[in-house]
């Protein structure tokens, strides 16, 4: 079972080689759009996609390669 993220950089904070904050995060696996925004640190430094996915995968229990993310800047 694979899950979906789609995810927003914060304005400003996008630099991929610097790393990014979050403006939101969703999922839209199953039925309507469900913002887990709150579930989450926003103002964590993540330094590239990959660590956001394993701490997602950490957070809800499950192997980093189910995992997808999608950014949407």
């Amino acid at each position: 079972m694979t899950m979906q993220f789609h995810f927003t950089p914060r304005a400003g904070s996008n630099s991929w080689a610097t790393g990014f904050t979050l403006a939101g995060i969703w999922t839209q696996d199953f039925g309507p759009k469900r913002d887990i925004s709150h579930l989450l640190d926003c103002t964590y430094l993540y330094h590239s996609a990959r660590e956001l996915q394993w701490h997602l995968a950490d957070r809800f229990g499950l192997q980093a390669d189910t995992v997808e993310l999608t950014p949407v800047c």
